[in-house]
């Protein structure tokens, strides 16, 4: 089971949130093999809560700057000036977004 946030309790059950996720709600999975980068297109992000269900992926900002993130954690790409999702781990990373269909 995929777990977001502590481990006290209190933590999201991802695995349950992706298995049961109602009509008025989209749902994607994507891949970035191990090296490689994807470059950012917020039309596909947009109003997406995004969790890293495996490996890390580094965001790229257009500014320059960047951040890596790993398995369990939550983003939001809304407002973002992204560039590029980059896995520069050695296993592949999985993104599991989810949004509301209202919104799109």
């Amino acid at each position: 089971m995929i777990q977001a946030g502590p481990d006290d309790g209190d933590s999201l059950d991802v695995d349950r949130i992706a298995r049961t996720v109602r009509p008025t709600f989209g749902r994607r999975v994507v891949a970035v093999p191990p090296g490689e980068a994807m470059p950012f297109d917020p039309g596909t992000w947009e109003d997406a809560i995004v969790f890293v269900l495996a490996g890390e992926i580094d965001v790229q900002c257009s500014s320059g700057a960047g951040h890596r993130f790993q398995q369990g954690d939550i983003l939001w790409f809304t407002g973002l000036s992204v560039r590029s999702l980059r896995n520069g781990g050695s296993v592949p990373v999985r993104l599991l977004a989810i949004w509301r269909i209202a919104h799109r």
